[in-house]
């Protein structure tokens, strides 16, 4: 459809709002909705007002803690997406691993920044490591799931919470206090993830693909891809996963297929992890 209809934020927010049109069941766990602020100290000026975390929580049918949580972080290119619409695809890893399900809330591009963005899912890794804490939980069992650009941010946390373990400089600087008092996830599940923000994309399959792809076509790359000049907040290199240290990360499950967008920067991502002992 992107090659006979202009693409526009509201239509990518449409399209993907209809993620749960692909689960054919009903959700059938127990859906709690999530609304509640986070005490951090040392919060900077810019997110004073950004303090609450949002989201669903997909509890097991059997409504008893489950040993492990997953922290599922949906995709959508920093401009769409969200927790509602992934509550089927959700349901179904709760049900099938046995597993309760986060799905937190973040703030889309162009509105916000991706120093937004890393901000509002690192404080719902906090919540969540100290919400399984309080429930008598040990708070090191976490999953990450990420999709996508979620996929990208799953990346970038784990990196951000290494960093902060080895005292390393942040970027952004005010989201230590957040990391300072979680631990690793025990292990993360990437699904096509898209970790290369650089300053050019390569002639490869992130052009090529596009053509063929449904959702990722050129319409939706020339609306998107502008938008990381201002979105990257100058620094592209510096937000990209695939250019940062992939040092003390967990072990990854990464699933993609040969003829999408981001195979080459999926294999790229994995040939930097195996060396650094991940």
């Amino acid at each position: 459809w992107g090659r006979f209809f202009p693409v526009s934020f509201a239509r990518l927010r449409f399209a993907m709002s209809q993620v749960d049109a692909f689960q054919p069941t009903p959700v059938t766990s127990i859906v709690e909705v999530i609304n509640c602020t986070v005490a951090i100290d040392q919060v900077p000026d810019i997110q004073k007002n950004h303090c609450d975390v949002k989201g669903l929580y997909l509890h097991h049918h059997n409504n008893s803690p489950t040993e492990y949580t997953l922290f599922y972080l949906y995709g959508g290119a920093f401009v769409s997406g969200d927790a509602k619409s992934n509550a089927g695809p959700a349901d179904v890893f709760c049900r099938n691993c046995g597993l309760d399900v986060f799905i937190p809330t973040y703030r889309w591009a162009p509105e916000a920044d991706i120093q937004d963005l890393l901000w509002d899912t690192a404080l719902a890794f906090r919540w969540l490591y100290e919400q399984r804490k309080s429930r008598g939980q040990e708070p090191t069992k976490i999953y990450f799931l990420g999709i996508s650009s979620g996929a990208g941010l799953a990346v970038r946390l784990m990196q951000m919470v290494a960093e902060t373990h080895r005292g390393a400089e942040l970027l952004p600087s005010y989201i230590r206090p957040v990391l300072e008092h979680v631990t690793m996830p025990q292990a993360a599940v990437l699904l096509s993830p898209f970790v290369d923000f650089g300053e050019k994309y390569p002639n490869g399959t992130f052009w090529q693909y596009s053509k063929h792809d449904l959702l990722v076509n050129p319409r939706t790359i020339e609306t998107t891809v502008p938008l990381f000049d201002t979105h990257m907040c100058g620094d592209r290199l510096g937000h990209s996963p695939l250019h940062k240290s992939m040092e003390g990360l967990p072990p990854l499950c990464v699933v993609f297929s040969e003829h999408e967008t981001v195979y080459d920067e999926t294999c790229a991502l994995v040939n930097k992890a195996r060396p650094a002992g991940v």
